[in-house]
């Protein structure tokens, strides 16, 4: 064999196995291209499926929304529906109770059952006693008299006993009688201080009362003693009155008037018979008239202001026809802390008076006044200043004293008080004096006067 054979069947040999090998790449190609079709097909595929389901969750989750909303309106409405139920029910029970008492009332009002204690009037018991030294030797003021109220002894003022009830919608009725001590009266007797019967809201803002009763000449007249800001009472109204209130039996009105010159008006006015025995003649014959008008301003919050202007007139000497003319002005300024008032309060009362008195000789013209000042320093202690000035309205010559009376009020409670009182005069017509009072007063029941 040749070079050139040789060399020929190398070259075919070559050629053939070249052929194999590009047969066998090819066919590795195609199969890895099949293999890599088959996958991302298989991705595509899986792809698919995960957004298919993805949308199908979505769906899922929205219907569950809008059911979870559809089944809270309808709890919603379930509840109100049981809501408005039971108020109904409520409403029901509410109405079915009113009835059962209207039908229990009128059983009981058919049955014309009343019970008695309703019936029972409001009573209680005060004692007023002080005992009291004066540096004074004079009978006029060691004894107890109309000149004074007694020194330099141990004294039971009054005992007063206290009856009031409503009598019915409109009227109410009112009774207190004193018991002096019987060092002053002899035999021991009881006293009609007040008794009367008040008409309430007639037309025209009225109120009328028929009775004995103290007139409303001024403010402090109408306090009844154990109620006093002192132990006694200004020399200004001792020497015009006498150490009682100025009063009688008669009739007295009360009227609301609109508001003209102040927030509140008020005027009374009353006719009674018989007088105090000092200014005025004590004959039941004697009508005496006594006006007051009250002017009520509302300063601030916590204080008022008061201003009254009084009239009385009337015989001193019936038989003679001597008549008596009284004139008074009386001014109160009141702070009352509003949520302190059971600690603080403070009060200022000032009262002046003219009095002209006709006579067989000259007429006598007199003047006279008081002012104190009355403080709470605490839950039970109060203290007090007075100062009052008189020239005296009987006598022709022109006499006066005054006086000046620090005190101090110790409330034990609203039913026990002590009191401590001092006081110096001075007077024109006898010697001067000092004096010092201790007084206790006590109450039982609900002890209440008319409004002062």
């Amino acid at each position: 064999m040749n070079v050139v054979t040789v060399i020929h069947h190398t070259h075919i040999e070559l050629k053939d196995r070249m052929m194999k090998v590009f047969h066998c790449a090819v066919f590795i190609c195609l199969l890895a291209l099949f293999f890599f079709t088959t996958d991302v097909t298989a991705q595509q595929r899986k792809r698919g499926e995960n957004s298919g389901g993805i949308n199908r969750l979505e769906d899922r989750i929205r219907k569950l929304e809008e059911k979870i909303e559809k089944l809270e309106k309808t709890r919603i409405s379930e509840e109100s529906d049981s809501e408005l139920e039971m108020l109904l029910k409520e409403v029901e029970t509410l109405s079915a109770d009113k009835d059962d008492n209207k039908i229990a009332a009128s059983t009981v009002f058919k049955g014309e059952e009343r019970q008695q204690q309703q019936l029972n009037p409001e009573i209680s018991m005060t004692g007023d006693f002080f005992g009291s030294y004066s540096s004074s030797s004079d009978g006029r003021i060691e004894s107890a008299g109309d000149f004074t109220d007694g020194r330099n002894q141990m004294y039971l003022r009054e005992a007063e006993l206290s009856v009031m009830a409503p009598l019915d919608p409109f009227t109410r009725g009112k009774f207190f009688f004193g018991i002096p001590s019987s060092a002053s009266t002899a035999p021991l007797s009881t006293i009609i201080e007040e008794a009367y019967l008040e008409w309430l809201n007639l037309p025209g803002s009225l109120n009328l009362k028929v009775g004995e009763f103290n007139t409303q000449f001024g403010d402090l007249n109408r306090w009844h003693d154990h109620s006093l800001p002192q132990v006694d009472r200004p020399r200004a109204l001792v020497n015009l009155f006498g150490t009682g209130n100025f009063g009688g039996i008669g009739v007295a009105g009360n009227f609301l008037l609109p508001s003209m010159t102040a927030h509140v008006n008020e005027l009374d006015v009353s006719v009674t018979s018989g007088g105090d025995g000092v200014s005025f003649d004590d004959s039941y014959r004697n009508l005496v008239g006594v006006a007051r008008y009250k002017n009520y301003f509302d300063i601030s919050r916590n204080t008022y202001f008061e201003l009254g202007t009084s009239l009385a007139h009337g015989y001193n000497d019936e038989a003679a026809g001597h008549k008596t003319t009284l004139g008074g002005l009386d001014m109160t300024v009141k702070w009352v802390p509003a949520g302190r008032s059971h600690y603080r309060t403070t009060e200022i009362k000032t009262e002046v008076f003219f009095s002209h008195r006709e006579t067989a000789g000259k007429d006598i013209d007199r003047f006279s006044m008081y002012s104190f000042i009355h403080n709470k320093m605490g839950a039970r202690l109060w203290g007090g200043l007075r100062y009052s000035y008189s020239e005296l309205p009987l006598l022709p010559t022109e006499e006066y004293e005054w006086d000046i009376s620090p005190s101090l009020d110790f409330w034990q409670s609203e039913f026990v008080m002590l009191r401590l009182q001092y006081s110096y005069t001075e007077r024109s017509y006898m010697e001067n004096d000092h004096s010092v009072f201790i007084q206790s007063v006590w109450s039982m029941g609900p002890h209440k006067h008319a409004a002062y």
